[in-house]
């Protein structure tokens, strides 16, 4: 019989959170906790008056010091894994999602396992372990994993910003299987090269596949500038809707040798131009050199981390939009993004119309998009609502 998980109290505010759908709860707003629990720790979570209201993950060396797992009592598990994971899977099964061979099957919170993420790439997995709570199932997760979607590779891209607030290292390489860490995946008729190993977050950003679509649908006959490239398939996307060119601008060269590979993959080697590059810099050199483009692509990383930098993210924002419409021929399109969880769709919009506004120009909502539903929305929890996207049109004269 499992031995009863520690209880931790929390505040009234940090009841109502949890009450009102959220998942987490920061240090200010626990009231009574153990001492000396570990980082990761499971517990028991109740209110001040000590009303059961579910179980979590605790890291008090984390400003999120609860992420709850269950309303229910649960306990670390493989059993308890499994049963998570296999929801996972049917979830996107029922969004008819189950017969791509590139797709997110497990996206952290959106599927009620905070810091896990895993990715599949036809036959080959590449797994984010990103909180203390979820590197106590390390084992686990490998196991359930490979029983589960038997691949021939599993991969580790446990790194970056959200692994260190943890206080956990990053780490990266094989977790099971064997095999080169690339798979050649098709996603509409589209032919990418993933490299797990060396290649963006977990190799490829799957959360654009309907927005690139957009895009696809409406770049016939379009002159195409891809700003913040990565490995290419906005830009791709855009050729294979009939774009009579692209140029491909990304600050990494790694990115735009691979971004090149790709178009060249899929016979557009001929229509695709690379520059390295930062973005700000380059289209301010084209605008200058009087390059105009009729549909721009803007498709930046998080500008900001912390609460404490969405003011400068708000500033990166107005300023890479109002240089992608600079260079906008009249009546060309304008494809921008924010992966910023911290800037919400109300400053996101806020900041395109100071952008429009400084650019001097009249802009048409053509559509509206977010993230693809591999990677699913908490109502209660805005910040897994994080991708916005935007089409507008420039008015002509």
């Amino acid at each position: 019989m499992d031995a009863p998980l520690p209880a931790v109290r929390v505040s009234r505010r940090g009841e109502e959170r949890l009450r009102n759908g959220h998942l987490w709860v920061f240090g200010d707003d626990l009231r009574e906790v153990p001492p000396g629990l570990p980082p990761g720790q499971w517990v028991a979570v109740s209110s001040r008056s000590g009303e059961f209201l579910g179980t979590a993950m605790c890291n008090l060396s984390s400003r999120i010091a609860l992420r709850l797992v269950s309303r229910g009592a649960v306990s670390p598990s493989k059993a308890f894994l499994g049963e998570r994971v296999g929801q996972a899977l049917r979830r996107r099964e029922e969004a008819g999602l189950g017969g791509l061979n590139a797709l997110r099957l497990v996206y952290s919170e959106g599927d009620h396992l905070p810091g896990l993420v895993v990715d599949r790439f036809g036959a080959l997995l590449s797994v984010q372990i990103l909180t203390a709570g979820m590197e106590l199932l390390r084992r686990e997760v490998v196991e359930v994993l490979a029983e589960a979607l038997s691949p021939r590779l599993l991969y580790e891209r446990s790194e970056g910003g959200a692994r260190r607030l943890e206080g956990l290292a990053e780490r990266k390489g094989v977790l099971g299987g064997d095999g080169p860490p690339r798979e050649t995946v098709v996603l509409d008729g589209c032919r990418f090269l993933v490299d797990v190993e060396t290649g963006p977050k977990t190799g490829f950003f799957l959360d654009q596949r309907e927005n690139r679509r957009i895009v696809r649908d409406l770049a016939g006959e379009r002159s195409v500038l891809d700003g913040f490239c990565s490995t290419g398939a906005f830009g791709i996307y855009a050729l294979a809707g009939g774009a009579t060119s692209v140029l491909a601008v990304d600050i990494s060269g790694e990115a735009v040798a691979a971004a090149a590979e790709n178009a060249a993959r899929n016979g557009f080697g001929d229509r695709w131009e690379g520059r390295k590059g930062n973005l700000f810099h380059v289209l301010r050199e084209l605008s200058e050199g009087g390059r105009t483009f009729d549909l721009v692509i803007l498709d930046p990383p998080s500008f900001t981390k912390s609460r404490e930098g969405r003011e400068g993210a708000m500033r990166g924002y107005r300023d890479i939009n109002r240089l992608g419409l600079s260079l906008l021929a009249p009546g060309g399109i304008l494809a921008t993004s924010s992966c910023t969880q911290l800037v919400d769709m109300a400053k996101w919009n806020e900041a395109l119309r100071d952008a429009a506004a400084d650019a001097r120009a009249d802009m048409h909502v053509l559509a509206r998009g977010g993230q693809s539903p591999d990677h699913p929305v908490l109502l209660g929890m805005p910040e897994t609502d994080y991708l916005k996207f935007a089409v507008l049109r420039k008015r002509g004269t």
